[in-house]
């Protein structure tokens, strides 16, 4: 028979193989890299998912027994054909992943693929989506059905996996598409519901017995899912009262759910919620990110972390096998972010094996790293460009000769870094300075010899530059401080100060400081009933009170309370809860109350070390020292210009992509567009040195597809957009010449959407503003000619005709001929020039033919044709066609009707024989070229 906790794991495996591959997909789409494909990278990664569950079979085959076996013998066939449903969602996901391969291994060439892998993943994912029966199976002892998530669960993960996994990869940058982060909120709250219904099965028993002066409790855990039942255990007889007995059993509630969601998986179903809901966000909100493992595949203990500049974090850790520390860095502002190779930053067995290590930074480029060494002393570190390592040499002992000191505390604010530590020996509280360039004084008394004992606890702060306040707590319940302020005539640490007495006979294990930089700072720590207390200094001591509710910490677990002081001077603090979650709360500046306490991320298995690192940006980077190291940060929700206008960029360069595949995705590649132009207007706004940028992309790729796809409306509107910002730009910056250039190639875009859009005055118009303007510039610099000239027949020359401003055509051709003519006798040898001449000549015998100049017109056809004979003969392949075309329109008709029957005639002949030969070689687009030239021949021989 299978067992309960074999089912859980089945449970457990398939949602931690989802979890991880959705994850690594949102890494490599966070990146926005494009070499590999997206396509090809993320298809990479669900073809592991899928091995990984083919390998999980047996697993899941026990999972359908164990589902079984809950039931009836007559309800079996419900839940076979579950599984048969189940397995054939699957299978259409597994389909669309072959689609989008096959799609990308034939070149993208067969929009069909592509479609179908969309289609088919997207069917899978919302049936899942839609349908609660799935989540349901009968109850062997009930004529209702009862919830039971396994096997649906399963499914449901592997398919949103494939689901992201398409969207992502048809669409890097899907966040910035609504359609696409609607479609994943709603799996989101999908994935909560089945976590709520699959958590409301789960019971943890507790109770127990209160004597006078003394109690126990007894606790045990049942999942009625899966049938677990974790058994009954007690503690002994405890010290306390009825308050005491309600808080261990709150916190022994909370601890059997939270073992009981590691056990049957529902922690990785919950850190599947947190990373769906998170990349499905509007990246405009600010929110915490879901955790994620840190790329660094060292073995960790102790890691201290520290930002000196935005963009860029260092962690620093103990290697508890070398007892030597390590270090490596991440630059999110670089080309291709990743975590650095990580390097010794101190010789081997020479770290004490216990903590902290600390990194703090007091100014950019400035990071220190403090440990305790080997002998016990505290010793410290920093950066160093002059070395290859781009540390210092080796660290310096900067506790001097004392080594009497069972731990250290330290703070930074610019320009300085404080490191204090009691002496076990004397009582007296020590301190030492760094300096803003990295140098050490010697060591100082903060306070008298007895001011604190071997159970005292200690902290230290700097409300702002260049002042230190430390903390310690006595054996009577109290808090006391010392202050350094270095702007004083005289620096001298102040008399010890009672500064504050714990509530109710408290007496917390450890404190935490944190100065906010404007002259305020707080004191704080975990409460014996589960809340976190505080007082608060501006220019006064606060009475104690507590920030939070009770029953949410776990007092006397060590290193897992930490503040960070953000931005904006929010203080932040982070705690590991009861419920084995991180959890936080924050007060803002001159606000008296701290926020409600939020839970980030998943229920772990057990407690473990926290640290954090405030960035220049104003966020928060998180780090778990667990089994593996994890991470998780505060998305301000307001990344930097460079790095939005980044987002833009790609955004654009998919639109193009989409653009130039066959089938039809000229839509899709419109909207990635829209959603590039939307994101260059937030830049701008932010920014306004960007808007040469937006104004460029408003023409092309948006302007330019929205007039090919026929939205003539929605070009005008691009175009015009692109102008206004084109005339802001040369008020302020007049002698650009590139700018008068881009407003004259908008011009030209202009008149073709306008001209398009049946507005043909405005269109000739704006064509010949284009060209007024490039025939100045190309006075300053005859490079323009070639583009002027190619302008003045179209759309210049053109649109005029066809508002039958003849004279105005004819003389924009004429200049036109007049410039082509100056650069063949330039360049003799370029074809390109000579093709152009020829153009021109057709344009211009067009024009002569309307003016009613008939002669004039069939002459300039002829040399046109005479011009493009001359580039046939020596490359036939390119020019012949457009001969041919020639040859029938205008030459040949304009011969005709001008009286000149014999010279069509001979053309005709001609223009038969260019296209039997073009027939040869494609019947299907020349095959009617050649009947219309052999019915023209007819027609003109007598």
């Amino acid at each position: 028979m299978t067992t309960p906790i074999v089912t859980a794991i089945a449970v457990y495996e398939a949602g931690k193989k989802a979890y991880q591959a959705y994850q690594t997909i949102c890494d490599f789409v966070s990146l926005g890299r494009e070499d590999p494909t997206p396509e090809q990278e993320i298809l990479a990664k669900l073809e592991v998912l899928h091995q990984d569950f083919v390998s999980l079979q047996g697993r899941f085959d026990e999972l359908l027994e164990a589902v079984k076996q809950a039931v009836r013998v007559e309800q079996q066939a419900y839940v076979l054909n579950l599984q048969r449903d189940l397995d054939g969602l699957r299978g259409k996901a597994r389909t669309a992943m072959d689609e989008l391969n096959s799609w990308v291994a034939g070149g993208r060439r067969d929009p069909l693929l592509r479609a179908n892998a969309d289609n088919n993943s997207r069917l899978a994912a919302n049936t899942l989506l839609e349908g609660d029966s799935f989540f349901y199976r009968p109850d062997a002892n009930s004529p209702e059905s009862v919830f039971d998530h396994r096997l649906a669960y399963v499914a449901y993960v592997y398919v949103l996996t494939v689901r992201f996994g398409v969207i992502a990869g048809l669409n890097p940058q899907y966040r910035e598409d609504r359609l696409a982060r609607e479609e994943l909120t709603r799996h989101a709250a999908r994935l909560d519901w089945v976590f709520q219904h699959a958590d409301q099965a789960i019971e943890p028993v507790v109770d127990g017995r209160v004597d006078p002066g003394s109690y126990y409790v007894y606790y045990r855990g049942v999942d009625h899912i899966t049938g677990y039942d974790s058994g009954t255990a007690r503690t002994a007889w405890l010290p306390g009262g009825q308050a005491e007995f309600e808080n261990v059993v709150a916190r022994y509630t909370d601890q059997v759910r939270a073992e009981l969601r590691v056990q049957t998986g529902l922690a990785n179903l919950m850190g599947f919620h947190d990373t769906v809901a998170y990349w499905a966000k509007d990246p405009h909100v600010p929110g915490w990110s879901p955790w994620a493992p840190v790329g660094v595949p060292d073995t960790m203990a102790s890691v201290g972390a520290a930002s000196d500049r935005p963009g860029r974090t260092v962690l620093v850790w103990r290697d508890p096998q070398k007892a030597q520390l390590r270090t490596t860095s991440y630059d999110s502002t670089a080309t291709a972010p990743a975590w650095k190779p990580s390097v010794a930053i101190s010789a081997e067995k020479s770290v004490l094996d216990a903590p902290p290590v600390l990194a703090l930074s007091s100014g950019p480029g400035l990071i220190t790293v403090l440990f305790r060494g080997a002998d016990g002393g505290v010793y410290a570190t920093r950066t160093d460009a002059t070395q290859p390592s781009g540390w210092l040499a080796a660290p310096v002992k900067v506790s001097g000769d004392t080594d009497y000191m069972l731990y250290f505390k330290a703070a930074a604010t610019s320009g300085s870094t404080v490191v204090i530590w009691l002496n076990n020996q004397t009582g007296a509280l020590m301190a030492v300075f760094q300096d803003a360039k990295g140098a050490w004084g010697a060591p100082q008394e903060a306070a008298p010899a007895g001011t604190a004992s071997l159970s005292s606890d200690l902290t230290v702060a700097c409300p702002s530059p260049g002042v230190v306040m430390a903390f310690w707590t006595r054996d009577d319940r109290t808090v006391h401080s010392v202050t350094y302020d270095s702007h004083a005539p005289a620096p001298a640490w102040s008399a010890p100060a009672q500064i504050a007495e714990f509530p109710g006979g408290d007496f917390p294990s450890s404190i935490q400081a944190a100065g906010s930089g404007d002259g305020k700072a707080d004191v704080f720590w975990q409460g014996g009933f589960g809340s976190m207390w505080f007082i608060h200094y501006d220019g006064g001591w606060s009475a104690p009170a507590e920030a939070t509710p009770r029953h949410l910490t776990n007092w006397g677990q060590p290193f897992t309370t930490v503040p960070a002081v953000t931005a904006g001077r929010r203080l932040n603090a982070f705690w590991l809860g009861r419920d084995y979650r991180v959890q936080t709360a924050y007060r803002d500046p001159q606000q008296p109350t701290w926020s409600a306490p939020l839970r980030l991320g998943q229920t772990w298995w057990s407690y473990a070390e926290l640290t954090a690192a405030t960035t220049p940006a104003g966020s928060v980077q998180l780090y778990r020292v667990g089994e593996k190291l994890l991470t998780c940060f505060y998305d301000t929700a307001t990344p930097s210009a460079a790095a939005r206008i980044a987002d833009a960029q790609a955004l654009m360069t998919r639109a193009q992509t989409l653009w130039n595949l066959p089938g039809p995705l000229r839509d899709e590649a419109i909207a990635r567009a829209f959603d590039g132009i939307a994101v260059a207007r937030e830049v701008v706004a932010q920014d306004p040195g960007y808007r040469a940028r937006l104004a460029g992309w408003l023409v092309s790729p948006l302007g330019i597809h929205l007039l090919a796809a026929g939205r003539h409306d929605e070009a005008v509107a691009a175009m015009q957009e692109a102008l206004g910002l084109y005339e802001q730009l040369i008020r302020e910056q007049p002698d650009s010449d590139e700018l008068a250039y881009r407003k004259a190639t908008t011009l030209v875009n202009l008149a073709q959407a306008l001209w398009a859009n049946s507005d043909q005055i405005q269109g000739a118009q704006r064509a010949v503003e284009a060209t007024d303007l490039l025939r100045r510039l190309t006075a300053k610099n005859p490079g323009y000619r070639a583009g002027l000239a190619s302008w003045l027949v179209f759309p210049a020359g053109t649109y005029l005709k066809g508002i039958r401003r003849y004279d105005e055509a004819l003389a924009r051709e004429q200049e036109a001929l007049s410039l082509y003519e100056q650069l063949i006798r330039e360049q003799p040898d370029s074809d390109e020039h000579v093709y152009r001449k020829a153009w021109t000549l057709v344009n211009l015998a067009q024009i002569l033919w309307d003016k009613s100049e008939r002669v004039q017109g069939a002459q300039r056809a002829v040399e046109a044709t005479d011009v493009l004979r001359g580039l046939a003969t020596k490359d036939p392949a390119r020019y012949r066609p457009a001969l041919g075309d020639w040859l029938m329109w205008p030459t040949i008709p304009y011969l005709r009707y001008s009286g000149q029957r014999d010279q069509a005639l001979v053309r005709a002949r001609e223009a038969v024989d260019i296209f039997t030969a073009l027939n040869a070689t494609d019947p299907a687009k020349y095959g009617p070229k050649l009947e219309a030239a052999k019915k023209l021949l007819a027609d003109l021989q007598p």
